[in-house]
């Protein structure tokens, strides 16, 4: 069963998508799980699967469902969880070069969400200092605590 966690980020990630794209009109069509991806985006010049994994449990499971050709984005909280997960996966991660990673907190005083393109930013940041470029974006948004998240989503 969906926890209403995972459900609220399903919707926002389309929310979101949609609201980025209200003045290029770009996305043609937006199915909610479809051949095993929370959310389908059929864009004018490409098609995009979503993962929504409010915490990050398995990234062995969630990465078995990319392949390096298709275009892919990752949905989930901004905990400091999650944020190990993507550093200590790293080299994982930069394998598919169409990836985009959303790091969420919706009810940030700050900002709302951190994007990041693993494959790409490998590319142009030195490795010495990915951690600690990583965690500047991490913190431009409030993380939040599981606790917080099973409160919110009772």
């Amino acid at each position: 069963m969906e926890s209403k966690a995972h459900l609220y980020l399903v919707d926002w990630i389309i929310n979101f998508l949609k609201n980025k794209d209200l003045f290029l009109k770009n996305i043609e069509l937006v199915e909610k799980k479809k051949d095993g991806f929370d959310v389908y985006v059929k864009f004018r010049d490409k098609e995009q699967f979503f993962i929504v994994e409010p915490l990050i449990e398995d990234v062995n499971k969630i990465l078995g469902k990319f392949d390096s050709g298709r275009y892919f984005g990752l949905v989930m909280f901004n905990t400091a969880g999650n944020f190990n997960v993507l550093v200590q996966n790293w080299n994982k991660f930069v394998e598919f070069k169409h990836l985009c990673i959303y790091f969420v907190n919706p009810f940030s005083q700050l900002d709302k969400k951190w994007i990041i393109y693993p494959y790409t930013h490998n590319n142009i940041c030195e490795r010495g200092s990915l951690e600690k470029g990583l965690k500047a974006m991490f913190e431009m948004v409030e993380p939040l605590s599981e606790s917080q998240i099973k409160d919110r989503f009772k």
